[in-house]
């Protein structure tokens, strides 16, 4: 990894015959971890933490490896870690150690959660370091997480999803309800992510095929099937569509403004649609909706894989995050237990 290998073997012959090897590299890996820098190490080049925060965008950018909003993402956060960097005079990659990173996590006064997502952000940038030979090692890896315990997830079930279509259906001023409806059933019935239903074009939606092409992250484009309901939703929502400004655009959704929907709005719309309905949740956006309609189809007994595509999961680990139980239920599986050790009438119990 080195232009020059410092590793230097030394055999000693011992009486018995055996002979040590010892690597020197790996013992000044170590005082690195531990924040010694051994004095021997010199980067293949010399470059600002601000310059190697773009070039590592640029190429993730480049060959597709993360989404234009995981770069966008990726970038405010290293861009924040690039000015606390500054502001303790340190402007170099090399500069970066252990104790450095240590206090910039101590600064963010966030919960446990996001500290988590910032390491992870870091830890991806020190590994191109490393890779670049600008760094000797990853210290962000020598650096213990936080455990994280998450809530358990709220969902609505199927009545708390009938109670909130019709009230959508009932409530709604009549300019957004069929646009709203569809937005649901996207949520619900197919467990679409918000970026994929609000970067929906028009040339996606293939109704005569009742399918969807959707882009996932990384660019992936994945075909959902429509059912009947939804697309009897999307051709309501083609006959008002056009009465929007801005329905030139190739955007499916459009906001009363006549521009794409952004991901605020849809909160918004799903919040609001919630409160109307009489709903009340730990959390309210969208997730909500999608979290709910892949969590009935796992109770219904679907097929995990199935429901793995719909979500987009790479890991069936992450789907199994969707996968809950009713006490009332937990209780019958357990009533439903086989009577083990019960003696059989007439029986003696002597062998």
């Amino acid at each position: 990894m080195l232009n020059i290998v410092y590793c230097i073997e030394l055999t000693l012959l011992l009486k018995t015959g055996f002979k040590i090897k010892l690597d020197f590299h790996s013992i000044f890996k170590v005082q690195f971890k531990q924040g010694i820098m051994p004095n021997y190490f010199t980067a293949k080049r010399e470059i600002t933490i601000s310059e190697a925060v773009e070039e590592y965008l640029m190429e993730k950018e480049a060959t597709g490896a993360f989404s234009s909003e995981s770069i966008r993402n990726r970038r405010y956060e290293l861009n924040r870690f690039t000015s606390f960097c500054k502001s303790h005079n340190l402007e170099k990659t090399a500069d970066i150690n252990k104790n450095m990173l240590i206090a910039y996590l101590r600064e963010q006064k966030i919960a446990k959660a996001s500290k988590l997502g910032i390491m992870y952000v870091l830890n991806g940038f020190m590994d191109y370091l490393v890779d670049e030979e600008l760094v000797l090692d990853n210290v962000v890896a020598g650096i213990s997480r936080p455990k994280i315990y998450q809530p358990k997830a709220d969902y609505l079930t199927f009545d708390e999803l009938e109670q909130l279509f019709q009230s959508e259906a009932q409530n709604a001023p009549p300019k957004v309800v069929d646009r709203n409806l569809l937005l649901f059933s996207l949520f619900t019935d197919v467990c679409l992510r918000v970026s994929e239903v609000i970067n929906l074009k028009l040339k996606d939606v293939r109704l005569e095929n009742k399918e969807v092409w959707v882009t996932r992250k990384r660019d992936k484009v994945d075909n959902i099937p429509l059912n009947d309901d939804i697309v009897k939703k999307f051709l309501n929502w083609h006959e008002i569509r056009p009465q929007y400004k801005g329905n030139e655009l190739s955007w499916v959704f459009l906001s009363s403004h006549g521009k794409q929907l952004k991901r605020r709005q849809v909160h918004h719309i799903v919040s609001q649609g919630l409160r109307r309905a009489n709903i009340v949740k730990r959390k309210q956006g969208p997730h909500l909706l999608r979290h709910s309609g892949a969590s009935l189809k796992a109770k219904a007994g679907e097929n995990l894989i199935m429901i793995q595509y719909l979500l987009g999961h790479e890991n069936l680990n992450t789907t199994r995050r969707y996968l809950h139980f009713e006490w009332e239920d937990l209780k019958e599986m357990v009533g439903r237990s086989p009577v083990l050790g019960k003696k059989q009438e007439g029986e003696s119990g002597e062998s």
